[in-house]
């Protein structure tokens, strides 16, 4: 059963499956930066999470309890999750700016990251994110092309990891 106060994450989610139903994971995808993006700036210049020189980090995913419940009463991680995340990590991995793009260990990581590379960017920072672990299968991503633009490695990630649920670089856009 769906509580009313968690209403709207799973309506967002069920959406997503409809949406690449109807137009594809590459509009779906679109549209999930769209709106990671607004609400970015809806919210405003800043960078949330804990913070180790230029190392931030989410010491919890903010989403890992949506996705676990829309995962527990639909049974299944819905297969269109998949064929989006499989879009995006196609992109990261043709595109000569990979770097831009996030790690992805759940659908929400499109989300999460477009809102904070958009925070980030009207503080007057740039964000690259590193590394992710999935709340539902603590599966570790990582994006490679990120972590070499941060002049870093996996065994540097996986240490912030051990605290955390996802990695990001700032980088000071005057450097």
């Amino acid at each position: 059963m769906i509580r009313l106060s968690s209403l709207m994450p799973k309506a967002f989610l069920m959406g997503i499956v409809e949406l690449v139903d109807m137009v594809g994971p590459e509009k779906t995808d679109r549209w999930i930066l769209s709106i990671g993006k607004k609400l970015g700036e809806r919210e405003g210049p800043g960078i949330e999470g804990a913070r180790e020189n230029s190392i931030n980090y989410m010491p919890i995913c903010p989403f890992a309890n949506e996705l676990i419940e829309f995962v527990e009463i639909s049974g299944e991680r819905p297969p269109q999750f998949m064929d989006i995340i499989k879009h995006t990590n196609k992109m990261r991995e043709e595109s000569g700016r990979g770097w831009e793009f996030p790690a992805i260990s759940n659908i929400f990581c499109i989300l999460h990251n477009s809102y904070r590379k958009q925070r980030a960017e009207m503080a007057g920072s740039k964000m690259l994110h590193l590394g992710c672990r999935s709340p539902l299968t603590k599966t570790i991503v990582y994006n490679d092309k990120a972590i070499e633009k941060a002049g870093m490695s996996r065994d540097d990630v996986d240490k912030v990891l051990e605290k955390s649920v996802c990695v990001f670089k700032i980088e000071d856009p005057k450097e």
